[in-house]
């Protein structure tokens, strides 16, 4: 890779064009997250903000964000040229996801340049962005990676959670029990002690991809080894000072602390514009990080995400979260043993919830078994509600292919159509009532879930008209003869453009 950690990550998007830095005076109250949004839209350049209202002195100035806001960028996290397609970085991901790189333990890094412990602890000193007109505060934890550690087996966890500023060493998180560190924090507060947690920022992106992706890892393994295997070299870590726990040596800050179960702790945190585009999460009473040291580089820079897309108005999220949820979901459908999935698809606007499955359907009830598979994952903790299955001959990333499809490959009277109701979901998807997203009471949202069965239905009898198969051939090819003949002589015709292709991919 071109880059060792996120500060050469910085230097190489500069380098290729990929970074603006703005040097003019702005405002953290919604107007760095204004700018953002208007950028990261359009898949414009990465965005370095040095002169921040009321942050031109002390030891934190400066703001970063929309690093994987653009596909080609994503790419050139992974070390693809730009114009990779998502198809190609969809399968990258996923091979190199098979092989993960154990971390390297180092005795310090350039996160250590800096410590600050006790009453010297102030994170209204971090220029964190006021990102949407009705959030609850200042949320400092939106491109980041919280690592927790299993009390019972020493497993390491890292993953993205949004956290908001409740006062200078308070951080309310919004804590959901189907995630690791959900699972954690369980086993701590059945044990009634505080849990250990980490929280870093300004990290390598291919840590970020991981530590935002619902990775089912095995035990033994954590998403630092995941990022190994991304980046293809292993993530340097190094131990807090005052935690058991491993954070990333490179990081540009590093905040230490512990979560109490003990619900007088907690504070008030919510709502949040989400990643539906939608503000999601009520005001509630919420666990809280109460931080004990802030370990930082020398002029750190400080890593947001304005969060939150809609039709047209995209965060930084969606370009790298989609196309790992379906490396992720490609993977685990392998794993679970189902043959001949040829590949995996989600609009990144939708962040997978709308997953479409391409397969060559080998028996009946193969689509369906794809939906099961994946249904059985935490990976559908936000993700596939609704899932459609293929067949093969039909290019999942084209939008017409799968309309067609969906017109005329499904009858819902035969059962394409099917619901799996009450299942766990997103405690922040709008389209359940807010009574059902509780996630003190359920821990975990809900959902019904939906699979479309668009492959040929087995069921339907193979016509003799249709020279023995079971769904009519399309008259929309030429004949080979017709078709080489008008290849051959279109020149003469007169006609601006190219014939069609004969070969879908």
């Amino acid at each position: 890779m071109a880059y060792r950690d996120f500060r050469e990550w910085v230097e190489l998007l500069q380098s290729e064009g990929e970074l603006a830095e703005v040097k003019v005076e702005v405002d953290w109250n919604k107007e760095i997250a204004a700018i953002s949004r208007n950028v990261t839209s359009k898949e414009g350049q990465a965005l370095l903000f040095s002169n921040i209202k009321g942050y031109k002195d002390g030891d934190f100035r400066r703001v970063f964000t929309g690093g994987l806001g653009a596909r080609r960028r994503v790419a050139m996290a992974l070390g693809l040229s730009k114009d990779s397609t998502y198809k190609v970085i969809i399968r990258t991901m996923k091979d190199r996801l098979r092989q993960p790189i154990k971390p390297t333990l180092v005795a310090t890094g350039p996160v250590k340049e800096n410590i600050v412990k006790g009453d010297d602890i102030d994170l209204f000193k971090i220029p964190v962005p006021f990102l949407h007109s009705l959030d609850g505060g200042r949320y400092i934890d939106t491109a980041c990676a919280i690592i927790t550690r299993d009390p019972d087996t020493g497993d390491i966890n890292l993953g993205t959670y949004r956290g908001m500023i409740a006062d200078k060493n308070h951080i309310g998180k919004l804590l959901a029990a189907t995630a690791h560190w959900g699972n954690h924090f369980a086993k701590y507060r059945d044990r009634g002690e505080p849990m250990p947690v980490a929280i870093a920022y300004g990290i390598d992106p291919t840590l970020l991809m991981c530590s935002a992706a619902a990775i089912q890892h095995p035990s033994g393994t954590s998403e630092y080894d995941f990022a190994g295997g991304l980046k293809g070299a292993a993530v340097e870590v190094v131990k807090c000072e005052t935690l058991d726990l491993l954070v990333p040596a490179r990081a540009e800050i590093v905040v230490e602390g512990f979560i109490s179960p003990d619900p007088k702790t907690f504070v008030m945190e919510g709502p949040f514009g989400e990643y539906p585009g939608t503000y999601g999460g009520m005001a509630s009473p919420k666990p809280a990080v109460e931080v004990k040291c802030i370990t930082y580089r020398t002029d750190p820079i400080y890593t947001s995400n304005d969060e939150g897309t809609s039709p047209g108005r995209w965060c930084e999220s969606p370009y790298y979260f989609g196309p790992m949820h379906c490396a992720l979901s490609w993977n685990a459908l392998e794993a679970a043993g189902v043959p001949n999935v040829l590949d995996v698809w989600g609009n990144p606007v939708s962040l997978g919830n709308n997953l479409r499955v391409k397969i060559k359907k080998i028996y009946r009830g193969h689509a369906k078994q794809v939906a099961c598979a994946l249904w059985g994952t935490t990976i559908v903790a936000y993700m596939a509600k609704n899932v459609i299955v293929v067949d093969d001959d039909i290019d999942i990333h084209n939008d017409e292919d799968v309309d067609w499809a969906l017109s005329y490959r499904t009858n819902a009277e035969m059962h394409d159509i099917q619901f799996f109701h009450v299942c766990i979901g997103s405690m922040l998807d709008p389209s359940y009532p807010m009574s059902s997203r509780n996630t003190q009471k359920y821990g975990q949202g809900k959902a019904s879930r939906v699979l479309i069965d668009a492959t040929v239905n087995w069921e339907l009898e193979p016509e003799e008209q249709y020279g023995g198969v079971r769904f009519p051939p399309l008259c929309t090819t030429p004949d080979p003869e017709d078709q080489a003949r008008v290849e051959k002589r279109w020149k003469e015709y007169g006609i601006e453009g190219t014939p069609l292709t004969t070969t879908k991919s």
